[in-house]
């Protein structure tokens, strides 16, 4: 085997790409096994070349000396100058936040409260106030990476803070996501995400025009895009749309079909759903006797195969179990409930009572409650969910509580919620109104955010329950810190102080609830001070 060559004289001037290149083969064969000469350039060793680790010696000292070399060296990209032709941002036309509103939102720019931020935004433009010139720079690199904030950014930007976008390729990405109508360019170079949002666009103006441009593209994506470019048709959907749907309604890709069928299905006077109608009907029917009723159900006779997609039907689904009542179960959830009260002459809570006297009582209320859902009835969703909690039942839990509630105005929330906090107004991790009151979405009303506070004083403050109670007092006081209005802080600060020194076990998260509602009061009130500078 040949020996190492020697080392290069010091003088050797460095070479820093080509010896870092040399000092990693070295590296990786060994200084002992590799031929190449070390770098040395105006490095010394204090031991003589005939020292026994004298090679392994001057390869950690040129890796050393080449690492900081080529830090030093780095050399940024450069700045794009402003032409002569640049013009100054145009004077400003809304006023600033206040200087309790600029702190506020520095403190959501660095972090605290975050998921608040985009909300804020929209409250500013939606009272004429633009952020603070010295907070431009921070927030167009927060929102250049959160997709989430750069409508609602480009909006509270101002004349200079536009102006000083588009001087920076990567926050005029920011300016494009305020756009109130589509760049016909980004259709043919922009990416899927842009094509998407294009196409969310033209679907708001000109839907026929966006239909067109989907039918002659669609063929020739991959499944991963036509499910993300098929999901704009809910924008403006009409049965103008129900032909292209159908086309891939029996895709060989799953996930397409399963963006098309409730779209079909949703789609006004849907064929889709009539078509599974006449299958439905004949296994869902009553028989009436001169002092009763009874549902019948029976399951479909034939098994899946393949020309059951062209009905929306696929052979699994993991909403339902067992082969032909997955079947049956799908069927349900795609048909609007309202249709089976109708079509059998009962109400919500007859046709329930009937259904939980059957063998298929949880696929049929499961079924229901997702028809309920995909076809956003309000009516039917609160009647199940009053049935449902009215009395325990030898049910399951429902699937798709989260489904149901999101259905109900907050009229119809806080009239179910009520009635079942008056009924068990004691607080714990099994009572059951605890799981619908944490689906709810906010703003509550007073009188339920007053009720829930004196359920919790109640419970809370005996010292024996504490220990079952933390964790779900915990959950319930995160969730409130965005159900509850910011208007309703001095509520829960008076109602819930007492708690503060008497029930350590939660005092950290109470502490982080009322901070969150007088943090979101704050945020309110900045937006009617009068303005600052900048």
């Amino acid at each position: 085997m040949p020996e190492p060559q020697t080392a290069l004289s010091p003088s050797s001037p460095l070479q820093p790409s080509a010896d870092w290149q040399r000092l990693l083969r070295v590296a990786l064969l060994g200084t002992r096994q590799a031929p190449d000469a070390l770098p040395t350039g105006c490095l010394a060793l204090a031991e003589e070349p005939t020292d026994p680790d004298y090679r392994e010696k001057q390869a950690l000292l040129a890796a050393g000396t080449l690492s900081l070399v080529r830090k030093a060296g780095y050399q940024f990209a450069p700045a794009v100058l402003a032409n002569s032709t640049t013009l100054p941002a145009p004077a400003e036309t809304t006023q600033p936040l206040g200087t309790t509103g600029a702190q506020l939102l520095q403190q959501l720019l660095e972090g605290t409260h975050q998921y608040l931020l985009a909300g804020f935004l929209h409250e500013m433009h939606n009272h004429g106030r633009r952020v603070p010139h010295q907070f431009l720079v921070p927030l167009l690199e927060v929102a250049r990476s959160r997709r989430d904030l750069q409508g609602p950014a480009a909006l509270v930007l101002g004349q200079r803070g536009t102006w000083l976008a588009t001087q920076n390729p990567s926050w005029q990405l920011i300016l494009a996501a305020a756009a109130v109508g589509p760049d016909a360019t980004t259709w043919e170079t922009g990416s899927i995400s842009e094509r998407v949002t294009f196409l969310y666009l033209l679907r708001a103006t000109t839907p026929a025009e966006a239909r067109e441009l989907l039918a002659a593209t669609l063929p020739q994506e991959p499944a991963k895009n036509q499910q993300q470019l098929l999901q704009t048709l809910e924008t403006g959907l009409t049965a103008a749309d129900a032909p292209l749907l159908e086309q891939y309604l029996t895709s060989k890709n799953k996930e397409v079909r399963q963006v098309v069928r409730p779209l079909l299905a949703k789609v006004p006077s849907s064929a889709l759903v009539e078509r599974v109608w006449q299958r439905a009907e004949p296994l869902v029917r009553v028989k009436a006797s001169l002092l009763s009723k009874k549902l019948l159900v029976e399951l479909p006779d034939k098994p899946w195969d393949r020309t059951w997609l062209a009905d929306g039907l696929e052979q699994h689904d993991s909403r339902f179990q067992g082969d032909r009542a997955t079947l049956l179960g799908q069927m349900l959830a795609l048909i609007p409930p309202q249709r089976w009260t109708t079509h059998l002459n009962l109400s919500v809570a007859k046709l329930l009572d009937l259904a939980a006297e059957t063998e298929w009582a949880t696929l049929l209320l499961t079924g229901w409650a997702e028809g309920a859902i995909l076809h956003r009835d309000g009516q039917w969703a609160a009647a199940l969910l009053e049935w449902f909690y009215e009395k325990p039942r030898k049910l399951p839990a429902l699937q798709s509580l989260g489904g149901l509630v999101w259905q109900l105005s907050p009229a119809q929330f806080t009239n179910l919620l009520l009635p079942l906090l008056a009924a068990a107004p004691n607080f714990s991790p099994d009572v059951r109104w605890l799981p619908l009151l944490l689906q709810g979405y906010g703003p509550w009303p007073e009188s339920l955010t007053r009720r829930v506070i004196e359920v919790l004083l109640g419970s809370l403050s005996r010292p024996e329950q504490l220990h079952r109670l933390q964790y779900a007092a915990t959950q319930l006081f995160e969730h409130m810190a965005r159900a509850v209005p910011a208007s309703q802080y001095l509520l829960c600060a008076r109602g819930l102080e007492p708690l503060l020194h008497d029930v350590p076990y939660i005092h950290n998260s109470l502490t982080r609830l009322l901070g969150t509602l007088h943090f979101r009061q704050q945020l309110a009130e900045a937006l009617t001070e009068p303005p600052g500078l900048g």
